[in-house]
């Protein structure tokens, strides 16, 4: 969840962006006044609420929005359950016999009266108010509900969680940089990688000078405009590597975002260290890919008889780092298998790219691939096999990965 681009406060230092994070020391007190402030309306119609209390007691219109947006996480606005006929439905039936007894027109001296002449009309039972039935569904009418137990830690993480998260909704590309000495650079690289192929976000990977640079491509990149549900995957990236991150010495994540193009907008670095949490099951976005393919053909080559290895340690080409899917080892001889699941026309360009750069280096590469990526892969000059999926599993020629592969080990 975004709390939205025009709600994102900056902290300009020189040519450099900040976001605005949260900190336990310094707004504890505040974030248990907003608790308070909740704890006093739960059970108030959200029209009976004073939020200007809230917002002044903030100080910060930016901040003010954002702070409702995490608190939906602990309290919701839920509509009264009176009843079970649609109020939308209830209202065109209304109308009607407005038009039809009334010439569409109740003047308001009439209209109690009215209302108790059609809510017999309806068969309406009981004591119920026909103008609380009709306008239940509406915002201003919704009561404030506490759905979960708040407190200030959590609250402050989730803040920052939300924080990064709007930004990379908005981003071009995100890029991450490590000094070359630090320890854990096969974990993060590996950590990143696996992530970024689980949930269908676009990265490269390779040394620079004395740094290893990865890049994640961001929605603003690949669709021209903002989109919350592939930001949240680069959020949940970047959430499960900070605790990586930030133990070691020389590190940065920036990003380039929708208005500040020219301004490097710094996300975490050794520097800024912001507490966040981890996005769990609850926040956890879909994967873009049926990961039951690669689990599948993974299977198959295993009641195949041949050794694979998945998860492999990132390996170095020159300047560049890659990670295959799997690697087949047999008499000291190794050939690495890339799955490509079919994707937009954009990833396709930048996944061709990356492989022409890996098999000017490494021959021994055969690609498992989706037929509609046919027109895309068959310009590489290595072995492809497609598969089609029938009833959510894919169908390929293994008796061709096998002569492949033997063919390999043969030579």
């Amino acid at each position: 969840m975004t709390y939205g681009r025009k709600n994102l406060k900056l902290l300009y230092k020189g040519n450099l962006a900040y976001p605005y994070y949260m900190d336990k020391y310094r707004d504890e007190t505040l974030i248990k006044d907003v608790i308070k402030f909740y704890e006093d309306n739960v059970g108030k119609r959200y029209s009976d609420i004073d939020w200007d209390e809230l917002r002044i007691m903030v100080g910060d219109d930016k901040l003010y929005n954002a702070i409702k947006r995490v608190m939906m996480f602990f309290y919701r606005h839920k509509s009264k359950d009176l009843t079970s006929i649609n109020p939308q439905l209830l209202r065109i039936r209304v109308f009607q016999f407005v038009n039809k007894l009334y010439g569409g027109f109740v003047p308001s001296n009439e209209r109690k009266e009215a209302l108790t002449k059609i809510r017999s009309l309806l068969g309406i039972q009981g004591d119920l108010n026909l103008d609380d039935i009709l306008w239940i569904d509406d915002f201003d009418e919704t009561i404030l509900t506490k759905i979960r137990e708040p407190s200030a830690e959590e609250i402050i993480r989730l803040f920052n969680l939300e924080t990064i998260d709007t930004i990379c909704t908005n981003a071009y590309k995100i890029f991450i940089e490590i000094k070359k000495g630090e320890t854990s650079l096969g974990t993060i690289s590996k950590t990143i990688g696996k992530l970024s192929k689980i949930y269908g976000v676009i990265y490269d990977a390779r040394y620079d000078s004395s740094l290893l640079k990865f890049s994640l491509e961001g929605p603003r990149t690949l669709f021209r405009r903002s989109m919350a549900s592939y930001g949240s995957r680069i959020s949940l990236i970047l959430s499960s590597v900070a605790s990586i991150l930030y133990p070691l010495s020389s590190w940065i994540v920036y990003t380039y975002i929708n208005g500040l193009r020219r301004t490097r907008l710094v996300i975490m670095s050794n520097k800024l260290r912001p507490s966040i949490s981890r996005m769990d099951t609850e926040y956890k976005v879909r994967e873009v890919f049926d990961s039951s393919i690669e689990e599948s053909i993974y299977n198959v080559l295993i009641s195949l008889g041949i050794d694979v290895h998945r998860e492999e340690e990132p390996i170095a080409l020159g300047d560049l780092l890659y990670i295959p899917d799997f690697k087949v080892c047999r008499n000291r001889k190794c050939f690495y298998i890339e799955v490509i699941g079919y994707w937009r026309k954009e990833y396709i360009e930048k996944k061709m790219y990356k492989l022409s750069e890996i098999i000017k280096i490494v021959n021994e590469i055969l690609i498992i691939a989706d037929e509609r990526l046919k027109q895309y892969l068959d310009r590489l000059k290595i072995p492809i096999i497609y598969y089609t999926v029938i009833h959510g599993k894919p169908v390929l020629n293994y008796r061709r990965v096998l002569e492949i592969l033997n063919s390999n080990y043969n030579s």
